[in-house]
């Protein structure tokens, strides 16, 4: 097994980090501290030419980074398969907790607050990056009477979303991602917490069914991707839903907000929009009245 390294200048910091998130999953974790003018890109690869190959599938045709900027080390399989767990660390919101499942009988949460168990492996969605923590205070904030409410998780990555809102009391839950191993991930995410109310299907969201509407749509995805199927996420959401949409940069959040609400005008649909922003990304919420 082989670390692949990246010493980065921190200016690359947003460009790196958005096209980490566009490309997710990936092997490649991103490690970032304010006061130093370097970050570094690390990840863990069965070879070299692997890593190479990743990396210039994801950066050299869309940034002016080069894969001559690598460096490699050859490690122990068991600390390659262990290397995410030290980035995943229990957080909480309110009353809402989410613990990596190494962490299950060491981390104590106050009695009448909930728990999600996590083990996310290479899948996206532990609750660290910004866009998932956006997404799950929406998923909070906007809480309703549950007993028949239908929702849908569209990237679902590891199943967090999902997973929080049958915690939330959600009855109906859908969850779909293009990677299989997204799917397989939130699978065994949702077995971890004997959740039994939530359906993960290997689908793209251009051949999401146009037929089921939902009281909650969550798209944690990226602003071309939300754009591109601003109709086929409308379509899909109840006369009185919510479509919540994140995986925008700040950047971007005034550009879909205005593409969206074209389109919701010329269905002759009438909605209250909300945003909300957290460092250098921003979601985005749609309330049909």
């Amino acid at each position: 097994m082989i670390k692949a390294t990246a010493k980065i200048s921190s200016t690359f910091i947003l460009e790196v980090e958005h096209y980490l998130f566009e490309f997710a999953p990936h092997n490649w974790v991103l490690h970032t501290d304010p006061k130093e003018i370097t970050i570094e890109l690390t990840g863990f690869f069965e070879s070299t030419s692997a890593a190479k190959k990743s990396f210039e599938e994801i950066f050299d045709n869309n940034t002016s980074l080069q894969s001559d900027v690598l460096s490699f080390d050859k490690i122990h399989d068991e600390d390659w398969k262990n290397s995410y767990k030290k980035h995943f660390k229990p957080w909480n919101i309110d009353t809402f907790h989410w613990v990596p499942i190494w962490e299950e009988s060491t981390y104590i949460i106050p009695n009448n607050h909930k728990r999600l168990l996590l083990d996310p492996g290479m899948a996206f969605g532990t609750g660290n990056h910004e866009t998932t923590k956006l997404c799950l205070q929406s998923i909070i904030d906007n809480q309703k009477k549950t007993d028949d409410y239908s929702f849908i998780d569209v990237g679902c990555g590891s199943g967090i979303l999902a997973l929080t809102a049958s915690l939330i009391g959600y009855k109906y839950i859908d969850g779909m991602d293009s990677d299989s191993d997204s799917i397989k991930v939130s699978n065994e995410n949702a077995k971890l917490n004997n959740i039994k109310n939530v359906i993960f299907e290997l689908e793209s969201l251009e051949n999401i069914s146009q037929g089921k509407k939902y009281d909650f749509v969550i798209a944690n995805i990226q602003a071309d991707i939300l754009k591109k199927n601003s109709e086929k996420l409308i379509n899909i959401m109840s006369s009185e839903g919510t479509l919540v949409l994140s995986g925008i940069l700040v950047t971007e959040l005034s550009d879909v907000e205005k593409h969206y609400i074209k389109i919701f005008e010329e269905k002759l649909l009438k909605v209250n929009t909300n945003s909300k922003i957290l460092n250098e990304w921003g979601l985005l919420e749609f309330h049909s009245i």
